[in-house]
């Protein structure tokens, strides 16, 4: 009797006898609740990380803003140093002069805050009087020190910029004679140092938008005169450079673009209290703030207290679903465990019947794969992981006139030209141990014996777990369209060689042309009757015109027959110093039109230093002759800049002209192409042209950038890395 059961697809499951019904049940619910205790430990560790992670990057930012703070406070200490060098170099400076250099800071623009730049002058009980009818003298016929009072020193702000506004309150204000400015005063000149005040109201305020204020002081000692000690200091000050500050103003942009993340109130000195609050204010006590730090800030020994809070925005910054997406996805897990377990147990039969439809369906699935690649017009090829071809379409096999066996492993090289065998291989053979794609054109025996040139790509293929399971590969017949290539490859070559042979035949006729005519006019000098006349001296110019125009065609034809073939090693060439020697060889030109031209940093690219030099050389040249403004009282400005972007360095060489219509934009890099005929400056009509092809060789792009309202801007682009160049 035979004991062995044989069990067909169609079978249905048999249960087991030595388990008990209830296996599957106390087992689902054991993995059931392991993995819920296991998602409940994931949950809290993500909610303790997301905690962490919101306190690091909470002081991360208020470490940011805190330095923004002390970066922008160092900036005005910094501009309050070069005015006190103003009056280090020239003594007591002008009204005008100061005012001309207040100008030239651009306060609105580079230092947010400030109302002004001033300087309080020093003044003696004794030489007040001569003071007050000094300033009269000036035109200030009103002016007199306030407050009034006796007082054994005085001090006034005579010079306040911008001088109009608010500021005009402030003119000829005592900032000794008031308790807060007095300290910060004293220690700025006792100390030699910069002096910060207390919190104060400025003069310049008025009854709207009423804000805390500071000041900033910087002595100014008479110049020539020793300071070294504090004696010496007290008795040679001649006043201080000051700036005076609304906080909130002063504060204005501090955050950056997330401002709204963080809340900033500041405090004068250790006490944080409402009397001594400077800016922002206190969150409201319905809605704490779920993350808050305290610090602190030293200005010239005067201390700030800054209370930095996380706004509701804050929270957006930091992923705050990833613990419930962790413990989602958990219980998810937990479910689909137990359920597989579930049904592992419980399906052994439908496990095996689904194994049979996946073999059944991946049979089918090689069996399209195989139609289809015998179907295909092209010549397929399969490799495994030890280089060896192990599958070849019916177009591969009808094209070598092999079998499939014949042509397995290595024996496929067999049909290679003898040439082509070796570089074949070793290109093959590289590619695969980097796992690259590769093409390469080489020569293939048709089953006829005759070598056909065939196009050979291969791709690495990969298993559904990313392994590298060999390449898949296809060869098309390119023979017919190669030796059209080459004939046309050979037709241009020829036809280069043609012009740029031509070109040199030509250039000592002209030359000769030219020479001859500058010795027919030095020859006619000897009579001055026939120079004098106007139908003769008409002809002599056009003469020597047309050899010069002649001269400069040749050279262009020769540049433009050249442009594509580097003239130097191509590297990381500096298009700065390009510019420079670009400069110099058009000093003189430059100078004769008048033309300003202005640069600013400009990024390398990958090209040779000459061919980089040429084509700034054409667009200057075309700016000087094309580019000047309509309006005849106009200066000519040219402006030459760049930027890097990814791989490629974009370049723009702009001028303040009319402008060039949209339709002819295209055409002025065509080869003799003229916008402006009659012009007697116009040039051969291939200088762009030339341009255009030195940026072609090199993979580049060039266009045209024009309007009315900003002239006309020649943009052209280069490879910046290595290996997005091109060699020409």
């Amino acid at each position: 009797m035979n004991n062995n059961h044989q069990i067909s697809v169609g079978d249905p499951p048999r249960p087991s006898l030595s388990k008990p019904r209830y296996y599957s049940h106390w087992l689902t619910a054991a993995v059931l609740s392991i993995t819920l205790l296991t998602s409940y430990e994931a949950w809290r560790i993500a909610a303790q990380d997301l905690e962490h992670e919101r306190r690091l990057y909470f002081d991360f930012r208020v470490r940011q803003l805190v330095q923004s703070i002390e970066q922008r406070l160092q900036t005005y200490e910094q501009m309050l140093y070069g005015a006190r060098g103003l009056f280090a170099a020239s003594g007591l400076v002008e009204r005008n002069e100061y005012r001309e250099y207040v100008s030239a800071l651009n306060l609105d623009q580079r230092y947010p805050g400030i109302q002004g730049v001033g300087f309080s002058l020093w003044i003696p009980k004794i030489e007040k009087d001569r003071h007050v009818a000094d300033m009269r003298k000036q035109g200030f016929a009103d002016y007199d020190i306030h407050p009034t009072g006796e007082r054994e020193f005085y001090s006034s702000i005579i010079y306040l910029e911008p001088f109009s506004g608010r500021n005009l309150r402030a003119f000829s204000y005592d900032m000794f004679s008031e308790p807060t400015r007095n300290r910060a005063l004293s220690y700025a000149r006792d100390n030699n140092s910069l002096g910060v005040t207390g919190k104060v109201k400025l003069l310049q305020e008025t009854e709207q938008d009423v804000q805390a204020g500071f000041l900033m002081y910087l002595p100014v000692y008479k110049k020539d005169l020793p300071h070294d000690t504090l004696e010496q200091r007290r008795a040679n000050i001649m006043g201080w450079v000051y700036a005076p500050f609304r906080t909130k103003d002063l504060m204005a942009g501090i955050g950056g673009e997330q401002e709204g993340d963080l809340g900033l109130e500041i405090f004068d000195g250790d006490e944080v209290n409402e009397e001594n609050r400077m800016y922002g204010s206190s969150p409201p006590a319905s809605l704490p703030p779920i993350l808050t730090s305290r610090q602190q800030i030293e200005l010239a020994g005067h201390p700030w207290t800054l209370f930095i809070h996380a706004e509701p925005n804050f929270q957006a910054r930091v992923d705050q679903d990833k613990p419930l997406l962790i413990a989602g996805s958990s219980v998810s897990l937990s479910l689909l465990l137990s359920l597989l377990t579930w049904q592992l147990v419980n399906s052994r039969s439908r496990a095996m019947a689904l194994a049979q439809n996946m073999t059944a369906e991946l049979r089918e699935s090689e069996s399209r794969f195989r139609a289809m690649a015998d179907s295909a017009p092209v010549m397929i090829w399969l490799s495994d992981t030890a280089k060896r071809y192990y599958w070849f379409n019916k177009v591969w096999l009808d094209f070598t006139g092999n079998s499939i066996d014949q042509e397995q492993g290595d024996n496929w090289t067999a049909g290679l030209h003898p040439d082509d065998s070796d570089v074949c291989r070793e290109h093959y053979s590289h590619c695969f141990d980097r796992q690259l794609p590769f093409s390469i054109e080489h020569r293939l025996k048709r089953h006829d014996g005759v070598y056909r040139w065939v196009l050979d790509t291969g791709i690495p293929r990969y298993d559904v777990n990313g392994e590298f399971v060999g390449y898949i590969g296809s060869c098309i017949d390119i023979t017919e369209p190669r030796q059209i290539r080459m004939a046309l490859e050979t037709s241009n070559a020829d036809l280069s060689r043609f012009a740029e042979i031509s070109a040199h035949h030509l250039m000592e006729p002209t030359r000769r042309f030219t020479s001859f005519t500058q010795r027919l006019r030095s020859s006619l000098s000897a009579y001055p009757l026939v120079l004098a006349d106007e139908d003769v001296n008409a002809s002599l110019c056009y003469l020597e015109q047309d050899a010069q125009r002649l001269l400069s065609l040749v050279r262009d034809i020769q540049l433009y027959i050249t442009a594509d073939q580097a003239r130097d090693k191509i590297s990381a060439a500096s298009a700065e110093t390009a510019v420079e020697t670009v400069l110099r060889n058009f000093a003189d030109k430059i100078a004769a039109v008048g033309a300003t031209v202005t640069v600013s940093r400009l990024p390398d690219a990958y090209i040779d230093l000459p061919r980089l030099i040429e084509l700034f050389s054409l667009f200057l040249d075309n700016a000087l002759i094309h580019g000047r403004p309509a309006d005849p009282d106009l200066a000519l400005k040219i402006e030459i800049g760049g930027v890097s972007e990814q791989n490629v360095s974009r370049y723009h060489v702009r001028d303040n002209g009319s402008g060039i219509r949209a339709e002819y934009r295209h055409r002025v890099f065509e080869i003799f192409e003229r916008l402006n005929y009659r012009n007697s400056e116009a040039g051969t009509g291939i200088g762009l042209s030339i341009a255009r092809r030195i940026v072609d060789s090199c993979g580049g792009k060039i266009w045209i950038e024009s309007t009315a309202q900003s002239g006309t801007a020649v943009v052209f682009e280069l490879p910046n890395i290595e290996g997005n160049k091109h060699d020409g």
